[in-house]
């Protein structure tokens, strides 16, 4: 095992002996761990198999580019440079198991997964996230992935499995690591205004972007940097970290899938992932130290619906 710094992201790289195993040793959990606690995000080199994720990069980017021409179409933060793309999940041939189970591997991600959130993680989200090709100039506010007051201990993190290498040249995303530990709502913007408040964006209540004063603070602290990966790779990020959609200069859309997983003592039910009832024996084969929330729709109706693209966490507490 190695662990190296680049670019300021901790990486964990397998080596040979732990890959034969197939899970990390304790030293390089520690790592894992470490990274997640004070940075918010850490890279998992190397665990997916690198014809799995061309072979998706190419069906994903034929399918950007009809979302793109499509003058309906729904962008992150409405900033025409980057959209949610749902996965090819009705398609057998593109259902790896190493991507969504990694079994030859899946004690290696899922032990994180269950050291950082508890026993069992909800597995509750998919989708993927796409920057555009030729949107130099484009950027999200700098942002956290909530519109409420959230908790502040590990409740969700997203595990995003990038179809190609990301650089800063394609839209490598902005992270403002260690900013997951030392935040709350106070950074958030209020929503004040009526054109503000949505299903999910209430009158009085926080707003995902971070607040200018906090940023100026927080760049005096630890300034953000641009995460860059390898096609291959698994980033786990605290969804309490800051971060920002950046600017795709090159040809090549930049496709990262998204996986959602929840602490199973956050008070949230309503998450789910929304998938084919077609290929529902392909995702109930979770192991069983993973919940799979999903809800499933024959071929019509899931064609139809963009619940998929719907990401609400908002806690419902008991009395």
């Amino acid at each position: 095992m190695t662990v190296r710094v680049q670019s300021e992201v901790r990486t964990v790289v397998l080596s040979d002996e732990e890959r034969q195993n197939g899970k990390y040793s304790d030293f390089s959990l520690q790592q894992a761990l470490e990274a997640m606690h004070q940075d918010g995000l850490v890279v998992l080199k190397g665990v997916v198999d690198i014809n799995h994720i061309e072979a998706l990069n190419q069906r994903m980017s034929a399918d950007a580019e009809k979302k793109r021409d499509d003058p309906e179409q729904v962008y992150n933060h409405s900033v025409k440079s980057n959209f949610l793309q749902r996965p090819p999940v009705t398609e057998p041939n593109l259902l790896y198991d190493d991507i969504y189970y990694n079994p030859t591997l899946k004690k290696t991600k899922l032990i994180v997964y269950i050291s950082y959130l508890g026993h069992k993680p909800i597995w509750n989200w998919l989708t993927a996230n796409t920057a555009l090709a030729n949107t130099g100039g484009m950027r999200q506010a700098v942002h956290k992935d909530n519109a409420f007051i959230h908790p502040q201990y590990p409740y969700y993190f997203i595990a995003n499995i990038p179809l190609c290498s990301t650089s800063v040249n394609n839209g490598a995303t902005e992270f403002w690591l260690g900013s997951h530990a030392h935040t709350s709502n106070h950074d958030q913007r209020v929503a004040t205004k009526p054109e503000e408040i949505t299903a999910h964006y209430l009158l009085g209540e926080p707003l995902p972007a971070v607040t200018e004063e906090a940023q100026e603070i927080r760049r005096s602290i630890r300034p953000p940097i641009q995460a860059t990966c390898s096609a291959g790779d698994i980033m786990i990020r605290d969804i309490r970290l800051w971060h920002a959609g950046m600017p795709n200069e090159t040809d090549s859309h930049r496709i990262m899938l998204g996986l959602g997983y929840q602490n199973p003592v956050f008070p949230n039910s309503s998450m789910m992932c929304h998938l084919p009832a077609s290929q529902r024996k392909f995702f109930e084969k979770a192991p069983g130290n993973l919940e799979v929330r999903a809800k499933f729709y024959e071929e019509e109706e899931f064609e139809r619906t963009t619940l998929d693209s719907v990401f609400n966490l908002r806690p419902v507490y008991s009395k």
